[in-house]
C-alpha cells in the first residue's frame, strides 16, 4: 500500500488548498486500502488540543499496528506518547477505523460533508 507523502507547505502561498491536497492524497489512500481490506495505508485520527492528530496505519500484525504522523494537514498535532510514530494495539485502531467509517457513511447517506477526523 502507498504511504502518505505530504505536499510541502509553504506558508507565503495559499496554504489552505495545500491543505486540502494532501487531506485528498490522505482520503484516497485511505480507501484504496480500504477497498483492498488492508490495514496498511489506512489512517486514524485521536483528539487532541482544538483538532486531531492524523497517523497512518504502515504495518499491521497480529496484535499492533505501526502508526506514523501525518502532517501537512493543518494544525499538525501529534499526541504526546505516541509522538512521530509508534505501535498501537490492533484492536483500538480497528475502533477508531470503524467509528470514523460509519461517521463517513452518515455523512454520505444525508448528503454532508466528509468527516475528516471523526
Amino acid at each position: 500500500m502507498e504511504n502518505y507523502k505530504p505536499e510541502k507547505v509553504d506558508y507565503s502561498k495559499d496554504v489552505s488548498k495545500i491543505w486540502d491536497r494532501n487531506h485528498a492524497q490522505l482520503n484516497r489512500i485511505d480507501k484504496e486500502a480500504k477497498d483492498a481490506g488492508k490495514l496498511e495505508g489506512r489512517y486514524i485520527s485521536e483528539p487532541y488540543a482544538d483538532g486531531y492528530a492524523f497517523y497512518q496505519i504502515t504495518k499491521a500484525g497480529l496484535r499492533k499496528v505501526k502508526i506514523v504522523l501525518c502532517t501537512g494537514l493543518g494544525d499538525d498535532w501529534a499526541i504526546p506518547y505516541w509522538g512521530a510514530g509508534t505501535s498501537i494495539d490492533r484492536e483500538y485502531a480497528e475502533v477508531l477505523l470503524k467509528n470514523k467509517d460509519l461517521m463517513n457513511s452518515f455523512a454520505e447517506k444525508h448528503g454532508t460533508m466528509e468527516l475528516a477526523g471523526a
